[in-house]
């Protein structure tokens, strides 16, 4: 099953953007189902000021990242993504690579999700332990 999540709590007015723990960002302020979701400024805390417009961006498409990731799955493995992981943290690794850290709901496992933002498009670069993800992976579903 794929479904849309993280459509609502978002925190997208960059006014009410704050530092926690010194280091991160509230951008999801969570629900009956999924927690809340923080970007990692970790190393970047200094450039919260200039990162604020990024911030929100990417809080504004953390869904749309999410229905890849849970698509990628279903199309690979087939299973339900959306009852058993949830993202947890965002990491901006550089200007146009975005890190989603998801968390296991039933088991303790955690991994990473890359995607690049180019040409106004989100694309798919690694799903845990599976790296260059070809550019067109889901042009056969």
């Amino acid at each position: 099953m794929i479904k849309k999540r993280y459509d609502d709590n978002l925190i997208l007015d960059i006014d009410r953007l704050e530092l926690t723990d010194e280091r991160d960002v509230m951008i999801y302020r969570g629900d009956t189902f999924y927690d809340e979701v923080f970007v990692d400024l970790e190393g970047q805390e200094k450039e919260f000021e200039k990162l604020k417009p990024y911030i929100v961006f990417i809080a504004k498409n953390l869904s749309q990242m999410d229905f890849i990731a849970q698509k990628y799955h279903f199309n690979k493995y087939g299973l339900n993504f959306f009852f058993d992981y949830e993202i947890a943290y965002v990491f901006i690794d550089t200007p146009n690579e975005i890190i989603l850290r998801y968390y296991g709901i039933k088991e303790n496992t955690e991994f990473d999700v890359v995607f690049e933002y180019e040409d106004d498009k989100f694309i798919l670069k690694s799903f845990g332990t599976i790296n260059n993800i070809p550019y067109d992976w889901d042009k056969n579903i």
